[in-house]
């Protein structure tokens, strides 16, 4: 049996497999093989940079190796059988045609591979198949760069989540546009999604609350699982933010989720599933530990022998010989680290006054920093309201003025982050440094006292420690900034004499 192979890279291609199996035909017919008798017809959409091309190799490579006599596998050209020189499929077709099992006819480009084929033929395949590995990436490497420049100009590449809905409207003129706009039939329903996660409700929970309110895909076809919330409730899309290959752009489309109720919902996610697997339930307190040999995880297995927990890297028996260790090991080297960042008492009266003066520094700058983002604010502001003012001016020009509008709208939400992240971080000078100071004064007495829940204690551990590993039955770690300083302090026991700028 010979096999008529017509191939297209993707289903939007499956237009040019009728010219395919046209040609393919006429040289069946000028062969005078008959269907079914002589011949079987093939097609199918597969892109050629598949790692596994399982649909080449079961409805091709396969049936060719079952047949007991010469076969001819014919494709229209050398780009329609592959356009990789390294592909299992290449590889194992050259096996079969250089066994004599198989021949392979390529009737387009006047070209016949079998058993005894001259150098030339051998050559032109080769070059064949290069050639059309160099289009395919030219090709791919064009729309890249496309789709890059897209991007960075806030437009989004694929189809728009639920919630939105992709529209090409022509006008008057029969000129076509394309964008994306709020589905006004469900982002209302979004929103009420988004509402529900925010209260700490589980996503199958919201998948069957909002079943009950018919919301259902943009085909009306099935309705939205509890996968599908989860991927809608971490979608920066809503919030201005798209998401692609990995990296992150502004797009320029309306938004109807503000950013606090994003990053409430958000909260809420990291709440649940940090105490949503059976092993973060239990009562270990050193978790995420790695073994320092092999980089394999410890385990621990307890609590028994009298209450106490147990530990192993869980590559034991493999790559090297792990013990089981008890925890209270590791207890006891953290609790000499944190007695050794332990600062005096005399010292906290005059650290607690530097503080202050430089808090007050801090605050002069943030107050001048905050008065001169809301001027450019109201600025903004006052400049929006005078180009609605002058809009007649742009009636030959609508999308100048659009674009002017959206420039400034987008400069004010910037500037809104701003001002909250200089509020943050004001906050955030005065709380953290009086949490250094707290954690220095009385860190062993926190880390032991027993009305101090594990929880605590892991974050007391996570605040001063990091990069911790397990090597045989010592803890190896990273003392954090500004921990490490005071420990060296501590240890030569000189702490600045007379207040500068080091202390």
């Amino acid at each position: 049996m010979n096999y008529l192979v017509a191939r297209v890279s993707d289903p939007e291609q499956r237009k040019s497999l009728p010219g395919q199996k046209k040609r393919l035909l006429a040289y069946a017919e000028r062969m005078k093989w008959v269907e079914t008798k002589d011949f079987k017809y093939i097609e199918f959409d597969e892109t050629a940079f598949k790692e596994n091309r399982r649909t080449f190799r079961e409805l091709v490579i396969e049936p060719l190796k079952a047949e007991t006599g010469l076969s001819v596998a014919v494709f229209d050209k050398i780009d329609r059988f592959s356009r990789d020189s390294s592909s299992d499929e290449k590889s194992e077709l050259t096996r079969l045609y250089r066994t004599g099992k198989i021949e392979m006819h390529f009737p387009s480009d006047n070209l016949y591979i079998y058993k005894d084929s001259p150098a030339p033929d051998l050559f032109r395949l080769d070059i064949g198949i290069a050639l059309a590995a160099y289009y395919s990436s030219a090709i791919r490497d064009n729309v890249k760069r496309r789709f890059d420049q897209m991007l960075a100009d806030g437009i989004w590449v694929g189809k728009a989540p639920i919630g939105y809905l992709n529209y090409h409207e022509t006008d008057g003129n029969g000129k076509l546009t394309k964008g994306i706009k709020i589905d006004t039939e469900r982002n209302h329903l979004i929103r009420k999604g988004f509402e529900l996660r925010s209260t700490g409700l589980p996503y199958k929970s919201v998948a069957k609350m909002m079943q009950k309110e018919g919301i259902r895909s943009k085909n009306k076809s099935a309705i939205l699982g509890t996968a599908h919330w989860e991927k809608i409730l971490k979608d920066k899309f809503y919030i201005g933010t798209m998401t692609y290959m990995g990296k992150q752009y502004s797009h320029n489309y309306p938004t109807f989720i503000e950013p606090w109720l994003w990053d409430k919902v958000q909260e809420a996610n990291n709440k649940r599933s940090n105490g949503r697997t059976k092993y973060n339930s239990k009562p270990f307190l050193f978790k995420k530990l790695k073994c320092g040999t092999c980089g394999y995880s410890i385990t621990f297995d307890g609590p028994k022998r009298g209450g106490n927990v147990y530990g192993r890297c869980t590559e034991f028996g493999g790559g090297h010989d792990a013990e089981w260790f008890n925890e209270s090991i590791l207890y006891e080297q953290v609790r000499a680290v944190l007695k050794s960042i332990r600062v005096p008492e005399k010292l906290l009266p005059d650290l607690i006054n530097e503080i202050e003066k430089n808090h007050a520094s801090e605050q002069k700058q943030y107050t001048s920093t905050k008065a001169r983002l809301q001027k450019e604010y109201d600025g903004l502001d006052c400049q929006v309201k005078e180009l609605f003012e002058d809009r007649k001016m742009f009636l030959t020009r609508p999308e100048m003025f659009e674009e002017m509008v959206r420039a400034k709208e987008v400069r004010q939400k910037e500037i809104l982050q701003e001002l909250e992240d200089h509020s943050k971080g004001d906050k955030a000078f005065v709380i953290g440094a009086s949490y250094i100071l707290d954690v220095c004064s009385r860190a062993v007495e926190l880390f032991d006292a027993e009305s101090s829940k594990l929880e605590q204690k892991r974050f007391l551990i996570d605040f001063v420690l990091s990069n911790m590993t397990m090597e045989g039955k010592n803890l190896k770690f990273t003392l954090k900034d500004p921990f490490n300083s005071i420990a060296l302090m501590s240890k030569s026991g000189n702490w600045c004499p007379g207040l500068d700028s080091n202390q």
